[in-house]
């Protein structure tokens, strides 16, 4: 905050010296706190209320802010059967009961992970630890990706069966 006054100076008595001194009583605000109201060069400004406070009042709790928190509060709970993010705004269970009653609550049905088929393994078959077989496209776990590990059946291409009658046709069709 700049000073209007900042070259005005009063004359300071002390003692047999005399000194100058200069005048900031135009300077900074005063505290918004109403026992406080010290004059402070550099004040906070509230982002909740907007009003100037010194040091010792500027949090939220020591100036008795009304706002407070509750415009940056971002906190939620999270509803443990649909796992949808709730706002927090009071009591936990009037929130859950409300979540419930207003039909956005949809329980997911949990489905459990595929198996690898290969028989006696119970491997559950994830992103990382899977695997399907060029051979006979059958998705199994790392340890049965070999041809050898699982019942390997090769399937007969598509697009062999369909070339050969393709070319079939085309044979049949240059010969007439």
């Amino acid at each position: 905050y700049f000073c209007s006054q900042f070259t005005q100076f009063d004359l300071c008595h002390s003692g047999d010296t005399v000194g100058i001194m200069a005048n900031f009583s135009d300077c900074g605000k005063h505290c918004s706190d109403p026992y406080c109201k010290q004059q402070d060069l550099l004040p906070f400004d509230c982002d909740a209320c907007g009003k100037a406070f010194c040091s010792q009042h500027f949090k939220y709790e020591a100036h008795q802010c009304s706002k407070g928190r509750s415009d940056k509060d971002r906190r939620v709970i999270v509803c443990p059967l649909c796992d949808m993010a709730i706002p927090r705004t009071g009591d936990e269970n009037v929130l859950f009961e409300a979540h419930m009653a207003s039909g956005a609550c949809v329980p997911k049905v949990k489905t459990e992970k595929p198996r690898c088929p290969v028989k006696g393994c119970r491997e559950k078959l994830t992103f990382s630890n899977s695997c399907e077989c060029g051979s006979c496209g059958l998705k199994v776990c790392l340890k049965h990706r070999f041809e050898d590990q699982h019942d390997c059946r090769p399937k007969t291409s598509c697009r062999s069966a369909v070339g050969s009658g393709f070319l079939t046709q085309l044979k049949r069709l240059t010969a007439a």
